[in-house]
């Protein structure tokens, strides 16, 4: 058995067919296998002829001489070429052999024959067992075919569909064959998938297939379907429209053409390519309709529209564009010079110094945006045009040409000037008149204003333009009074007129203005706005605070003349009173007796003796007390002035500080800090120790005493006050106050009533008032001015 697995292969010189044989040498047709030398020549034509091995070897698988093999001599065979099995080919073909033989079946195998120059061949082999008489196992019959040929056609034939198919499945194309006799077609499985059908989900009959196309174009596919298949044409295409398995219709492409024909030129077979192009259909549906739309654009366009080529013809111009110019576009193709070297640009002429036309920047390959031109119609008005361009790519981005849009804007130039003209008359007169403009939009919160006012508020374009922006440039001073009225005005839709002062945003400048506004309303009555003016007023206000300095001076040298003339004549009516009866001398006697009998015979006095003692130095220490009193209003009067700026509020704080000294229960001050006043600072501090003793004095009775030193604006002047919350008094009597010896509490409480005199008088020197507001049981609160500092004194501020 191994010996049929030795494999030499002889090549025949004659006719250079190979023939194998499995055994050892090949050997030859022995002469007295077959009789008849007819048969024998016959036999051996053949075997030399194909390319097939056949011969019998015995149970052990050695050649037997007896067998038909080739040619009657190894000598015929020419040139041997020896051949081997690698051992695993060997040992696998040995194990199938062996279980076939054991089977009683015959083996055939397909194996790779390789030869010692390097060359390989497929051989088929075939085995059969032979058996004797008796049924034992006698040989077998080996024939052997070299198949390489044919193999290596079907490798090819296999690469060459897979090529086809690998093809199709690219282009996406579906295969159909139509057998026209058996009417019997076959389709691909492309064709199923692209109407959304498995494989073999439709029947194969071409008429089931006919009904899926659409009615609109059924007859035509029937028709081209005909022709072909009759002969009148060979091949043919048509586009129709299929409907897929969800009920959709959709766009395909069908070619075929006559595969075969029968001797009177019908066509018996069919075949052709299915191409699904809904997607390239609804593409081409969409450019025509952008193709449509893109007309419709063109053709009523409010803006002109016109494509230039590089070489300056104009291949398109739309109706717009033919009305901007006053031209067709036949008349622009024959003008000459052309259109575009006619139309001049105003802008690059004012640069450069000379004109250039839209032609000559087209040539220079610039782009323009909203560029003005200069265009002289044929009727002889001149145009001013608006024109934008932009370069036109073709499919390689090559500049083909240029687009150029156009709009007629000489009426928009026209308003523009005559805006810009009034525009720049409201800001001369503006200027001018110191005054500025602003328009708030209530709804949105902002405020637009001129430049101008822009420069009265010391403000830029980053200011935050709000209501609360526009209040917080107003002077602390004035801010709550005009934010509520400018807030009422709008509430109550009346005008609002008001003087302040502003402290300009940029320098913190003080500075005195005027606004008018009044509200208005869109013409809808939704939109409210606020309209107004603000009018720099500083420089009047410095000539009205200068006259009003004047006067001021003028009235306080005529009081301050007046009142010394007053007090001197008092004085003088006082002294010589005092002189006449000359009071100090006789009341020192009378308190020195009465205090040295109290003193010396106190004890044995009686009760009511030592208590009249007693009154009588109470009355003449009184007395005493008015007569000093008296003595100081006098010299107040007498006294030379040394005005100066300085601190007020240090000032009370130190007469506070003696006052808490000198008091058991002191009361809660409160001095207002910074102030400065101008004045004699000595006299102005006895005010002081007059008007706070008088609080601290009169508000010792209430459970929580509380006086307040400050100043405040009363008439718009600056005013000092000290308030308490003392038994206060009725304002019916408060001409009394500053009278001399007149009091309204009367015994209750201690004093001479020259107190308030005193202060009266040094304010009156000052040149100043002083006046009381008050209410029993709730306090009072005493104000007084002083003079305004001489601009001269630059530490007052």
């Amino acid at each position: 058995m191994n010996g049929l697995l030795q494999v030499n292969q002889v090549a025949d010189h004659n006719n250079s067919a190979s023939r194998t044989c499995i055994g050892g040498d090949a050997l030859t047709l022995s002469r007295t296998a077959v009789s008849g030398p007819g048969y024998e020549q016959v036999l051996r034509n053949m075997f030399r002829a194909a390319p097939l091995g056949v011969y019998q070897t015995d149970s052990h698988g050695h050649p037997q001489a007896s067998v038909v093999n080739g040619p009657a001599d190894p000598a015929d065979a020419g040139m041997h070429r020896g051949g081997y099995l690698t051992p695993q080919e060997r040992k696998g073909l040995a194990a199938s052999f062996q279980v076939a033989m054991e089977a009683g079946q015959q083996w055939h195998r397909q194996f790779p024959y390789r030869f010692a120059d390097g060359a390989v061949c497929l051989l088929q082999a075939v085995v059969a067992p032979l058996y004797g008489d008796g049924g034992a196992l006698t040989g077998y019959q080996v024939c052997t075919l070299d198949v390489t040929a044919q193999h290596q056609a079907q490798q090819e034939l296999a690469l060459s569909d897979d090529r086809q198919r690998v093809a199709l499945d690219a282009a996406e194309l579906g295969i159909w064959d139509f057998d026209v006799t058996g009417n019997d077609c076959y389709f691909s499985p492309l064709c199923y998938q692209m109407l959304g059908y498995s494989g073999g989900q439709m029947q194969v009959r071409l008429e089931d297939w006919t009904n899926i196309i659409h009615p609109q174009y059924l007859d035509s596919a029937r028709r081209v379907l005909e022709n072909c298949i009759s002969g009148s044409i060979d091949k043919f295409e048509l586009e129709f429209r299929l409907k897929t398995n969800e009920g959709k219709w959709h766009w395909f492409r069908c070619t075929g053409k006559a595969a075969a024909r029968d001797a009177s030129g019908r066509a018996s077979r069919l075949a052709g390519t299915l191409l699904d192009i809904n997607q390239a259909k609804l593409m081409e549906h969409l450019l025509q309709m952008e193709h449509g739309l893109l007309n419709l654009i063109t053709s009523t366009s409010p803006v002109g529209i016109m494509f230039i080529e590089s070489d300056g013809n104009i291949t398109f111009v739309n109706p717009k564009a033919e009305r901007i110019l006053g031209l067709t576009k036949q008349q622009m193709a024959l003008r000459d010079p052309p259109v575009v070297d006619a139309i001049f640009s105003v802008e690059d002429g004012a640069a450069a110094g000379a004109e250039l036309s839209l032609g000559q920047i087209l040539e220079q390959g610039r782009c323009l945006l909203q560029s003005c031109f200069v265009f002289a119609r044929p009727n002889g008005v001149s145009a001013v045009i608006s024109i934008s361009t932009a370069p036109f790519l073709d499919p390689a981005s090559t500049v083909s040409g240029t687009v150029v849009t156009l709009e007629d804007v000489t009426e928009q130039k026209t308003r523009e000037q005559v805006l810009a003209d009034n525009d720049r008359l409201l800001r001369e007169t503006q200027r001018i008149a110191q005054l500025g403009s602003y328009v708030l939009d209530i709804a949105q919160d902002h405020w637009a204003c001129s430049s101008k006012l822009e420069e009265i508020l010391g403000i830029d374009a980053a200011y935050p333009k709000t209501m609360q922006g526009h209040f917080d440039i107003v002077h602390e001073e004035f801010r709550d009074q005009f934010s509520d009225s400018y807030r009422a005005a709008i509430s109550n839709n009346r005008p609002f007129e008001h003087e302040y002062k502003i402290r300009r945003h940029n320098d913190g400048e003080e500075r005195w203005v005027t606004e008018c506004c009044e509200l208005t309303w869109d013409a809808a009555c939704k939109q409210a706005r606020m309209i107004g003016t603000i009018k720099d007023i500083t420089e009047r206000k410095a000539a009205e605070e200068a006259i009003r300095n004047l006067n001021d001076e003028l009235d306080r040298r005529v009081i301050e003349r007046t009142s010394q003339l007053v007090a001197a004549k008092k004085e003088i009516e006082s002294f010589s009173y005092s002189v006449s009866h000359d009071l100090r001398a006789p009341l020192r006697h009378i308190n020195s007796y009465s205090a040295i009998l109290v003193e010396e015979y106190g004890e044995s006095l009686p009760e009511d003796a030592r208590y009249y003692l007693e009154r009588i130095c109470t009355a003449s220490s009184r007395m005493g007390k008015q007569i000093d009193d008296l003595l100081a209003l006098t010299r107040v009067g007498r006294a030379i002035m040394k005005r100066s700026t300085f601190n007020i509020s240090q000032l009370a704080a130190d007469v506070v500080d003696m006052l808490s000294e000198e008091s058991d229960n002191p009361p809660e001050f409160v001095v207002q800090p910074g102030i400065s006043a101008y004045g004699d600072s000595a006299l102005v501090r006895l005010v002081l120790q007059n008007l706070l003793g008088n609080s601290v004095k009169y508000s010792s009775r209430a459970p929580f005493p509380r006086i307040e030193f400050g100043q405040t604006l009363v008439a718009g002047r600056h005013a000092f006050f000290v308030r308490d919350n003392g038994v206060g008094f009725d304002m019916a009597y408060v001409e009394k106050l500053f009278q001399p010896f007149q009091r309204l509490h009367g015994s209750e409480f201690e004093g001479t009533g020259i107190g308030l005199a005193t202060v009266r008088r040094i304010i009156e020197r000052h040149g100043g008032n002083i006046w009381a507001e008050g209410k029993e049981q709730e306090g009072a609160t005493f104000y007084f001015t002083l003079s305004h500092p001489r601009k001269s004194d630059s530490s007052f501020r």
